[in-house]
């Protein structure tokens, strides 16, 4: 007789065993917090040492009023955001500046898009049109 029966109590239960699907559950956790820790030293580490690197894509060009609008998309594929983003296009015919325009993008964070519209009142199809950023702020 064990001592629970023998002053009249109930018998002591078995402990409930784990089973094969908690472990498996449990494993999977630690994979994916392991994994987490991972991109977040990488992110530290490698992504964010980098500046902002811009780019500009002219997307299209149509008339506008008296004149033209040269809409472009803005890239930032760098680790650090960019502020106050300058783009500027110049129009160019026979190597002689015509007209020049300029836009300001508040806000380019990292691996994102914006896109803007220089307006010109030559129009850009005539000429050798650059658009590309001239300047940025650090916030």
């Amino acid at each position: 007789m064990s001592e629970s029966d023998r002053q009249g109590g109930e018998p002591e239960p078995e402990p409930e065993r784990t089973s094969t699907g908690e472990y498996v559950l449990g494993g999977l956790g630690g994979l994916l917090v392991l994994l987490l820790l991972g991109f977040l030293i990488y992110q530290a580490a490698v992504v964010r040492d980098t500046g902002p690197e811009l780019s500009v894509t002219v997307t299209g060009v149509e008339t506008a009023g008296n004149g033209w609008s040269v809409h472009y998309r803005i890239a930032n594929t760098g680790g650090q955001t960019a502020v106050q983003v300058q783009v500027t296009g110049v129009l160019s015919r026979d190597g002689t500046e015509v007209e020049e325009s300029s836009a300001t993008v508040d806000y380019v964070p990292p691996g994102s898009r914006r896109s803007g519209a220089l307006l010109f009142s030559e129009d850009p199809g005539s000429g050798d049109l650059q658009v590309r950023p001239s300047g940025y702020s650090l916030p």
